[in-house]
């Protein structure tokens, strides 16, 4: 007899009490910087401890930690593919190894990577944060006793207070770029550091051909992300991160295009580490998220083995991937969560418009895990019938990837207690005790 996934497996206190808040999925640098983050974000080893190092995440890491030691590494990286984790939540990776507020030994799953880097000890660096949404070019920020306008005087202020600032203060007040001969000495006096450019793009659209604004021009701006760029190369233990949209349509106004297509010719000319997220990462980041470490390790595979014998034994029915040996190590994976979800999600709605891979599937599945555990769901597994689309929160999730005129179809055809298949249940037993009609058109839908 296979114990039921809630004995196995249980959710993190947020996903129980149904406290999660959109927001939380997303993360957000500038917060932490400010210290401002919820715990999760802010605490690293809370961070690493529910982040899955992917394969990509992985070769990041190691190219940041040989970087900052002074081993190679690339001086600049482009993330303009997300890992899985995000690319603000891979920045967030980079930011608290780097940041050396706990020893690697501390944050789980690093103390591997550091040795694969050949290195005994990492340096602390000095992090700048530079995040578009935050800054506006149009205002001048008030830092201690100085006015900062640019993203070179923020960047130098970052670095090293008053002292930095004034290397680059004549550029910053005419808002011209600075060369890569104060550059170079400005980041060599600094280093060991990184510096962490989000939604880069973001900031430099507000930016109209020909107007100057306190930030400087559009195409000052571009000159100086150039100039950093090179003088990256130069200093070996600096190292830059910086997003980029995927899309024109990202990229916004028609400003945020020519902004992201300059950008793109200079990133171009560095290498960037691009390793897009397999599925059976995915699986992980989301389990990583949603659930506390699984401590009932023999049920967890006794589960996983009868569905996969059973699947063997009624090869006729099931599709051929469930017949091959690898299907039960993906059954391992995804657990609670049966493999066939995470498809569907990844594969087919992802081509949703609206729909983001991990964190739409992360904001549908804790809405579901919080329902089935709060109904006392007892099945082995979370399986696309049990998915609960008959709570409100639920269907309201699902319904708004999907064009108007979804919810009456599945008020009436799908789930609820007016649906066809509740009454067809309610009329006969056999199939009421099992819900069989409704586990038919869950899945189905």
């Amino acid at each position: 007899m296979t114990k039921a996934w809630r004995d196995i497996a249980i959710p993190h206190q947020d996903v129980l009490k149904g406290t999660f808040k959109q927001s939380e999925f997303a993360a957000d640098l500038s917060q932490v910087h400010l210290g401002k983050a919820s715990e999760e974000y802010q605490n690293p080893a809370l961070f690493y401890q529910r982040t899955y190092i992917t394969e990509g995440m992985r070769l990041l890491l190691t190219s940041v930690i040989q970087r900052l030691s002074g081993k190679g590494g690339e001086p600049v990286i482009q993330l303009q593919t997300a890992f899985g984790g995000g690319k603000t939540h891979t920045m967030l990776a980079v930011y608290h190894l780097a940041k050396g507020e706990l020893a690697a030994s501390e944050l789980q799953g690093v103390s591997p990577i550091i040795d694969a880097a050949g290195v005994t000890e990492l340096p602390k660096a000095k992090i700048v944060v530079i995040d578009g949404n935050q800054l506006s070019p149009g205002d001048v920020k008030k830092r201690g006793n100085i006015s900062v306008n640019t993203l070179w005087g923020e960047l130098a202020w970052q670095l090293g207070g008053a002292e930095a600032y004034e290397m680059v203060k004549q550029s910053d007040l005419n808002g011209t770029s600075p060369g890569k001969e104060i550059l170079i000495p400005l980041i060599s006096k600094y280093a060991p550091c990184v510096i962490l450019v989000d939604e880069l793009v973001a900031y430099v659209r507000q930016f109209e051909p020909g107007k100057s604004l306190p930030g400087g021009t559009y195409d000052s701006n571009l000159s100086f992300i150039q100039a950093l760029m090179e003088s990256l190369k130069v200093v070996p233990n600096a190292i830059m991160l910086a997003s980029l949209p995927e899309s024109d349509k990202e990229a916004g106004s028609q400003l945020g295009i020519n902004a992201l297509a300059a950008l793109k010719s200079y990133f171009g000319r560095v290498q960037a580490i691009w390793t897009p997220v397999a599925t059976e990462e995915a699986f992980e980041i989301v389990k990583r998220r949603l659930f506390k470490e699984i401590s009932d390790r023999k049920g967890m595979e006794e589960t996983c083995r009868a569905f996969t014998d059973f699947y063997l034994e009624k090869k006729d029915s099931f599709p051929d991937e469930t017949q091959e040996n690898r299907y039960y190590q993906r059954m391992l994976q995804a657990y609670p969560i049966h493999p066939e979800i995470f498809d569907r999600l990844y594969e087919d709605w992802s081509s949703l418009e609206n729909f983001q891979r991990t964190r739409g599937v992360l904001k549908l599945m804790a809405k579901v895990i919080h329902k089935l555990w709060t109904d006392n769901n007892k099945d082995p597994l979370i399986m696309p019938g049990n998915l609960p689309l008959y709570d409100a929160d639920v269907r309201n999730e699902v319904v708004y990837y999907l064009p108007q005129g979804w919810n009456p179809v599945l008020e009436k055809d799908v789930d609820g207690s007016r649906s066809e298949p509740h009454l067809i249940e309610n009329a006969e037993a056999r199939f009421g005790q099992v819900q069989a009609c409704r586990k038919l058109t869950r899945t189905i839908f």
